[in-house]
């Protein structure tokens, strides 16, 4: 019911009209379209890669490759360590757009980005991403439960920031 009722307001919010639709309007039908589905089920740390193809959905291709060189966990990454697309912090910069500090003030289609969720990884580093729904929830592909995308509420204590994308970045 919950995702009805977002979705209706959603499309409220563009005025009725599908050829006025948002870049969160699209980002969300997507995502919603996913919840409660399976997404490579069974392989680890897929979150990246799911949150991927809802954007190359909603908003084109460039998502499969756009990344950052500079995320907001740089500093924490090991000299070693690689950055790569499908890694959760490769859209974590606010090159992208306008970073959100604050749970509360995310809005769905904002990019979540959580630290400490899993791994051996140093404290800080950004392990794991999701799309906002709205009132401090979020939808993802979470890898405890084998690859079920579903709608949670946000982590206060791994939320590390959000970023609302540009408006230009989708087609």
């Amino acid at each position: 019911m919950k995702k009805i009722i977002s979705l209706l307001f959603l499309f409220s919010l563009s005025g009725g009209s599908a050829a006025q639709s948002t870049i969160e309007d699209k980002i969300m039908t997507t995502a919603y379209s996913w919840e409660n589905k399976g997404y490579r089920v069974g392989q680890a740390e897929q979150c990246m890669n799911w949150t991927r193809e809802v954007l190359v959905a909603a908003c084109g291709a460039k998502f499969n490759e756009l990344q950052t060189k500079q995320p907001w966990d740089k500093q924490f990454l090991g000299i070693d360590d690689k950055l790569l697309a499908e890694h959760a912090d490769s859209l974590a910069s606010s090159e992208f757009g306008v970073k959100i500090t604050q749970v509360e003030q995310t809005q769905a289609g904002d990019i979540i980005f959580l630290k400490n969720t899993y791994g051996n990884w140093q404290p800080g580093v950004i392990t794991h991403v999701g799309i906002a729904t709205g009132d401090s929830n979020y939808i993802h592909r979470m890898t405890s439960n084998k690859g079920i995308v579903k709608v949670q509420k946000i982590p206060l204590n791994d939320f590390d920031g959000a970023i609302r994308l540009n408006q230009n970045l989708c087609q």
